[in-house]
């Protein structure tokens, strides 16, 4: 065998050589359970920062789990898959960073996950049970400080630990998007919140204040925590500041995104005054925005057409510009036109979205029951009970209002019995035209709701000809109270309904009333 052969038989028979692996794991629900109302893009900055993280953070796609919609329990599985990744990638030889990302409703104590919630503690377990040597975590939801507070997070835009790439050390970084008594906020003209913008914006590039190629730790957490000041000081809501906490030892800078010179840049020379917001025109979405100050500033991209738009109080600069793997563009060349706000196409796409999530849930339901009053001897002398079917419409609003428009008909035959009078047969029909409105439960699995209603109520009683009574009608207007309780299965719906209304009318010229019920079962779908 020639020396030429044996190096290369040498060669192959070394271990490949460690390197720093990277797992992930993205959760999200837009859905706070019984008492927040729901989130408009929480999942879908979940998918954002997904995307961004196996595009320029060195996550590998099947490193990345994405859970939508999170509950405790979906999270709990994922980490123990991620935890048997970790292993296996440990097995040979190779150290892992991993990253936890969550976004949705939260409070001082747990994340909250629709019906299901998860502890910061328990939380804190988690990561510790990944067995990388280091751990990320990233919480962009309200209150979410609470969880660095107990161990000194505080409000200052800068670490005060270094890590080396090499990961010659372990432990912990949780960053929030808020302190533990503060709102993190969404917003419309974004399409998502302002801490994850700023994050993906930062990790897409923005962040690389040392234009070195790489964004760390550290310069992320400070453009993050300078973003979201300063675009949240105005809101009505007040100023959102990040934290973080961090338990960590080594030397370095942790890199969160390598920007691959290979990717096509948007570049913004140093000096150039305003700021720049960049769309991904293929997927409908904000991607990213960035101003230059005493640096220059880019963002990596991968191919596709995109639009710049350069921001102004009273209107927009815009732009369009086709990129492909390698390209380097300055956006001081491009050929920006004058755009009204009114008429910008990608943020026209967001703001269409945002009313369409506003706009109220509707549902037709086919209904079935018995009518009839409730006091007994008002049953036995006039009105025996009778089985009644229609159709109900409803819509609810998102702050748990609703109002309701419901058709029943029905008929049947029983017997008056009047003190004094023989048995009379008679025949009953009855048809109600009913408006209720009031408030219920946001619409989880399960859903109650209660309100005031007013019925157009019309009567009728024949009797058999030889009892020589004459036919009666009765047309009134009734008002009263409802309430249900229901079962949302996807889009279908199946619930119980309770219906009073007094009844107004006229006895021997004497007005009198009695309070007349409707017990309804109703089942149909949502729109």
């Amino acid at each position: 065998m020639t020396v030429g052969a044996l190096l290369l038989a040498a060669a192959l028979a070394r271990p490949a050589e460690a390197e720093v692996r990277r797992v992930a794991v993205i959760a999200a629900n837009n859905d706070g359970g019984m008492v927040y109302r729901p989130l408009y893009f929480a999942e879908d900055d979940a998918r954002k920062m997904a995307d961004v993280l196996t595009s320029v953070g060195g996550y590998r796609p099947g490193d990345v789990e994405v859970v939508l919609p999170a509950t405790a329990r979906r999270i709990e599985d994922a980490f123990a898959d991620a935890r048997r990744r970790v292993e296996a990638t440990r097995a040979e030889g190779h150290e892992v960073v991993f990253l936890f990302y969550y976004s949705g409703h939260g409070d001082e104590e747990r994340l909250l996950l629709g019906e299901s919630s998860l502890e910061y503690t328990a939380l804190e377990d988690l990561l510790a049970s990944t067995g990388a040597e280091v751990r990320l975590a990233f919480l962009d939801s309200c209150n979410s400080g609470a969880a660095t507070r107990s161990k000194g997070g505080s409000r200052v835009p800068a670490f005060e630990f270094e890590l080396a790439e090499r990961l010659d050390a372990e432990g912990t970084v949780i960053i929030t998007s808020s302190t533990g008594d503060e709102a993190s906020q969404e917003s419309d003209e974004i399409g998502g919140s302002y801490f994850t913008h700023f994050l993906a914006s930062g990790l897409s590039g923005a962040a690389d204040r040392d234009e070195d190629g790489a964004v760390t730790l550290t310069e992320a957490y400070a453009y993050v925590y300078d973003e979201t000041v300063i675009r949240t000081s105005t809101t009505r809501i007040g100023t959102q500041h990040p934290t973080f906490d961090w338990e960590l030892s080594g030397e370095g800078d942790l890199v969160l995104a390598e920007l691959d010179p290979r990717r096509a840049v948007l570049e913004l020379p140093a000096g150039e005054a305003g700021i720049y917001a960049v769309f991904d025109l293929q997927r409908r979405a904000y991607l990213a925005e960035f101003a230059a100050e005493d640096g220059a500033a880019r963002i990596h991209l991968r191919p596709g057409r995109y639009q710049v738009q350069r921001r102004f109080p009273t209107h927009l600069q815009v732009a369009e510009v086709d990129v492909d793997d390698g390209d380097r563009v300055a956006l001081t060349d491009l050929r920006f036109s004058p755009l009204e706000y009114e008429d910008n196409i990608a943020k026209g796409a967001i703001e269409k979205r945002i009313r369409q999530a506003r706009m109220p849930d509707s549902g037709v339901r086919l209904a079935v029951g018995v009518m009839g009053p409730d006091r007994r001897d008002i049953a036995e002398q006039y009105l025996p009970d009778i089985p009644v079917a229609g159709v109900s419409w409803r819509v609810a609003w998102q702050d748990g209002r609703w109002l309701s428009v419901d058709l029943m008909a029905g008929s049947g035959s029983g017997t008056l019995w009047v003190e004094g009078v023989s048995a009379v047969p008679t025949s009953l029909a009855a048809t109600t035209l009913g408006v209720a409105a009031g408030y219920a439960t946001l619409p989880r699995r399960f859903q109650v709701g209660t309100g005031l209603r007013a019925d157009l109520l019309w009567m009728g009683r024949r009797f058999d000809p030889s009892q020589q009574i004459d036919d009666q009608r009765l047309v009134t207007v009734a008002p009263g109270v409802v309430g249900w309780a229901g079962l949302n299965m996807g889009r279908f719906q199946i619930e119980l309904e309770w219906r009073q209304v007094l009844v107004l009318y006229a006895l021997d010229d004497t007005a009198t009333s009695f309070i007349m019920h409707q017990a309804i079962l109703g089942a149909g779908v949502r729109f």
